[in-house]
């Protein structure tokens, strides 16, 4: 495990961001764990670390990074930060609604990304794939190229084989291991 890696599972166990218990999940579905993602991507120590781990796994080629509303917002604005302050690689963000706006331009996509822009899309955790993939959607529209896609955590519920399924090259920073109920 690298340290960064290390340095995050320390983190996430710190905030107790990865809880096991009878849960309710907002599909309705029950499960025996939770992840709290808004919780370390809105950590100061959590985002950093995080984005840092994106930076170095991004490929060359990448000039936008985005996802869905809301759960990726935190980790755009921390990625476009840390990837021009602590590595002089300046991203554009931006992220994709879950409704178009019914007033003033009428987005789907709010910030900046455009027809050239090879893009990465980004999201807290992956369960079904869809977010992601309704998210892929809408940056095709516009005339971009998804290169890969990121989550910090991955649920094991085939999401991620959705995703390499439709071609979209994804890296996860960590898995859920149902056998030992842990993050992996």
């Amino acid at each position: 495990m690298s340290d960064l890696k290390e340095g995050l599972i320390e983190r996430i166990e710190k905030l107790k961001v990865f809880k096991t218990g009878d849960f309710t999940l907002a599909s309705g579905a029950k499960s025996n764990f939770y992840i709290d993602g808004r919780v370390i991507t809105l950590d100061p120590v959590g985002s950093e670390i995080i984005s840092k781990i994106i930076v170095n796994n991004l490929d060359k080629d990448i000039t936008a990074i985005g996802g869905p509303a809301t759960a990726a917002i935190p980790i755009i604005s921390s990625l476009v930060l840390v990837s021009n302050m602590l590595f002089s690689r300046q991203l554009k963000g931006f992220y994709v609604r879950s409704s178009i706006k019914e007033h003033g331009l009428s987005n789907s996509i709010e910030g900046s990304v455009g027809r050239e822009d090879k893009v990465a899309i980004v999201d807290d955790t992956i369960t079904s794939g869809n977010s992601l993939i309704n998210s892929i959607k809408e940056v095709e529209k516009l005339g971009c190229e998804v290169i890969q896609t990121f989550v910090i955590f991955d649920r094991s519920e085939g999401g991620i084989e959705k995703l390499e399924g439709a071609g979209y090259k994804n890296h996860s920073i960590f898995k859920y291991d149902p056998e030992e109920n842990k993050l992996i």
